[in-house]
């Protein structure tokens, strides 16, 4: 199978992502979409990388991935209470 169907798929799993993160306002579905666009980059490295090198990278990526959505979803649990909403166009201002 040849690399370019694999980065077609990747170019439009990032677009739609990037489509949905931008349209929808909750902050909880802007982090998944956010995922969706990392998982599309991953796809693309994998399919025109070369060989073990892109997936040695892909991995780390995971792993970064993984942190990033656990920071997100930490940031996100303590706006809410502060807030007391989820969407991102109801938060205008933050303050320390």
């Amino acid at each position: 199978m040849s690399a370019y169907p694999l980065a077609a798929v990747s170019f439009v799993l990032f677009t739609l992502a990037a489509a949905g993160f931008l349209t929808c306002g909750s902050l909880v579905r802007m982090l998944m979409f956010l995922e969706l666009m990392l998982n599309a980059a991953n796809i693309a490295l994998v399919a025109l990388g070369p060989g073990t090198v892109s997936q040695a990278y892909a991995v780390m990526l995971f792993a970064i991935a993984a942190a990033e959505a656990g920071v997100g979803l930490a940031l996100i649990i303590a706006l809410a209470p502060v807030f007391k909403t989820l969407e991102a166009e109801n938060i205008r201002e933050l303050k320390g």
